[in-house]
């Protein structure tokens, strides 16, 4: 399994990973969630969030809850085919700043689980 991050080169992204993290950063919450497949899960900050619905209410939850602002600093491939992304927060949460890793897995041009970690 890779471990190391690469250098964050949205070139090297998948389209749909690279819209969803474009939609998010623009507050276009609606583009974000039709990236998802039907049946895709999200799991963040221990909840799990099964299908549109469910995704839906967390990326409105998630984007109005704290004021932050994300920059995009590394990314690799899994050898399962899982692309994770570093994403460093800082914003009005506690702690201030966090660096996050988003893994997504994906069929075709949906998401079909993001998982978001420390």
């Amino acid at each position: 399994m890779t471990t190391t991050f690469a250098p964050y080169d949205p070139v090297d992204l998948p389209a749909p990973v690279l819209a969803y993290l474009d939609a998010r950063d623009d507050e276009r919450f609606a583009d974000a969630v039709a990236l998802f497949a039907a049946d895709a899960t999200v799991l963040d900050d221990g909840g799990t969030y099964p299908g549109i619905d469910a995704i839906r209410a967390w990326v409105e939850q998630t984007s109005t809850e704290f004021t932050y602002t994300a920059t995009r600093i590394g990314q690799r491939v899994e050898d399962g085919g899982d692309v994770v992304v570093q994403v460093r927060l800082d914003g009005t949460f506690p702690g201030g700043t966090v660096t996050l890793r988003y893994r997504f897995a994906l069929d075709g041009e949906r998401i079909t689980r993001l998982a978001i970690a420390v």
